[in-house]
């Protein structure tokens, strides 16, 4: 019997992501993979959290085991909140706060919040494929917006807009990574956002801020320059969303939104279907690290050690990529984005680099929903050893230059 007739028509046309269907080619062990997006593990405290562990199963037993509410830990909503009013001048109360089981949950709910099939939405150019697969895969039409190093071209997010409209969809909102975006690292300049902000307001649609990896900045990057979108919202447009995955660890699941109360509340009745709660023993140990006070010290561990790699693979790059790419400074993140200047499409690059070079990455199209970008790559020097960076980045370059017309 095929099981193929009885899905549904929004089943039928769910697709899985490329990065996706190419992991096992870019995660075999004898590869140098620049592909994986993850952070490191030599990053996470895991010493404190193996004392926070035996502190919470010690003092509370079984009862650390148990469900919890569907909006999350009451503490750590407040505590979630209190951290953005000072760190990202975000004033969220806890009725406009949800916690999420990572912010991939945060993408997918939203989106089931806010999108019904043809409604518009507007995504920079590259954009992060986990998100654009999510809003796809609910029926989207998705807008690409050029983008320049300052940010998204609001001019074009504008033509955009009205493009939709004369074609009868209704705009809906902007998904944008302002801070070390993935794939390309960029970093939103404050204008830039100001003018995303009075564009939506103008225009009447919502932005969706993904904020992963904001407190992931380097010695050059000054933080007063990376405050979000959000911290100018003065009428409930700009939902918020960021996550502990970075500057703690990814497999805890813990993230959150900032939102319109109303928009949260629906995320809330998703969540309560979609897993009908974020781990209780995650959000315990999260609001017992913020509670000793650990976080400070933690984040600039963790930014200390991504600088280094950082530098790592600049160097690297500048070094054996000269006059075949032009490619991002990270200023934060985990990434490098690199346009080759040869017209070379860098999906069957991978696969010769894998098969014969034994390095990894992930080629530049899938990023952009006009099916463009096919010259470009992300390098992610986040797991790489500093030997490897220098030795992957050396190889590779020679496969492009042999590739070159």
């Amino acid at each position: 019997m095929s099981a193929e007739k009885f899905l549904s028509a929004g089943a039928r046309a769910m697709r899985s992501s490329l990065i996706r269907q190419l992991t096992g080619l870019v995660n075999r062990p004898d590869v140098i993979s620049f592909a994986a997006g993850s952070p490191n593990a030599a990053t996470f405290p895991h010493e404190r959290f193996t004392e926070i562990y035996n502190d919470l199963t010690a003092r509370e037993r079984g009862r650390i085991f148990q469900y919890s509410v569907t909006r999350g830990n009451a503490q750590l909503i407040h505590a979630v909140c209190g951290r953005s009013r000072e760190i990202k001048s975000i004033a969220a109360s806890p009725e406009e706060t949800i916690l999420l089981s990572g912010s991939q949950q945060g993408l997918d709910f939203v989106g089931r919040v806010l999108l019904d099939p043809g409604d518009a939405v507007f995504v920079e150019m590259p954009s992060f494929i986990g998100a654009t697969a999510a809003f796809a895969n609910l029926g989207a039409r998705l807008f690409g917006v050029n983008c320049d190093e300052d940010g998204m071209d609001i001019d074009h997010l504008a033509r955009q807009a009205a493009s939709a409209r004369k074609q009868g969809l209704t705009p809906k909102f902007a998904y944008v990574i302002p801070n070390f975006q993935n794939p390309s690292g960029r970093v939103w300049s404050p204008a830039r956002r100001r003018e995303l902000y009075a564009l939506a307001a103008r225009e009447n649609f919502l932005v969706f801020e993904d904020d992963a990896y904001g407190e992931l900045y380097f010695d050059d990057a000054a933080p007063a320059d990376l405050l979000p979108v959000k911290a100018l919202d003065e009428d409930d447009r700009v939902i918020y969303m960021s996550t502990f995955s970075k500057i703690l660890a990814p497999g805890l699941r813990v993230a959150w939104i900032h939102g319109p109360e109303a928009i949260v509340r629906r995320i809330e009745f998703c969540k309560e279907t979609g897993d009908l709660c974020t781990a209780t023993l995650s959000q315990r140990i999260v609001l017992e690290f913020l509670r000793r006070g650990e976080m400070p010290a933690q984040t600039d561990r963790v930014r200390a050690f991504y600088t280094g790699k950082a530098a790592k693979m600049r160097a690297a790059a500048a070094a054996h990529f000269d006059g075949l790419a032009q490619w991002t400074r990270p200023r934060g993140g985990l990434f490098l984005w690199l346009r080759l200047f040869a017209a070379i499409d860098t999906l069957p690059l991978l696969r010769e680099s894998v098969e014969r070079d034994k390095v990894a990455f992930i080629p530049g199209a899938p990023f952009f929903v006009d099916g463009s970008g096919s010259n470009a790559l992300r390098l992610s020097f986040s797991n790489v050893s500093d030997e490897n960076i220098e030795i992957g980045i050396s190889r590779l370059s020679r496969r492009v230059r042999e590739r070159r017309p």
